[in-house]
């Protein structure tokens, strides 16, 4: 797929998004930005019906290793994957070992549930348990802090 001219390195913000890509943005516009950019991508729908509030999740995914989630028109959610090399303000990024990310966030707290490190910064982690290094890098709007407000989807 065509990076187009998006800059792979660029800052991800938590509960703000990634350059352009802004949290709460709606998919017309996030789409709007990746057609400027020439970059492709791939559409995907899940259903959520086994959940209490069952609203739909769609989703954006590039080959720039970057992943869009929305509810109700809005982007709650950028999951970052292995070929972005982009970093967080404290300067976890992709391939940072996780012995250090803990040390830059001592916050950090395995989910055992999840299966992943989450920071109450705003931020999510998952390692790869062969290498110990950072894999994939999740942010996200606020009241995915709370499941309960987030579940409610009047953001």
């Amino acid at each position: 797929m065509a990076q187009g001219r998006f800059e792979m390195n660029q800052r991800i913000e938590p509960f703000i998004g990634i350059g352009s890509y802004k949290l709460m943005s709606s998919m017309q516009e996030l789409k709007s930005i990746l057609n400027d950019q020439g970059v492709n991508y791939k559409e995907e729908i899940w259903p959520n019906d086994e959940c209490t509030n069952p609203v739909p999740w769609n989703i954006i995914r590039t080959g720039t290793g970057l992943n869009f989630f929305f509810a109700k028109d809005k982007l709650f959610k950028i999951y970052v994957e292995d070929v972005f090399d982009g970093c967080l303000p404290n300067g976890i990024g992709i391939g940072t070992d996780m012995e250090e990310a803990q040390r830059i966030d001592p916050e950090l707290k395995y989910d055992d549930w999840e299966e992943d490190w989450e920071s109450p910064e705003g931020y999510w982690l998952e390692d790869d348990l062969d290498t110990g290094k950072v894999m994939t890098i999740t942010v996200f709007i606020r009241e995915v802090l709370d499941d309960e407000l987030f579940e409610q989807y009047n953001w």
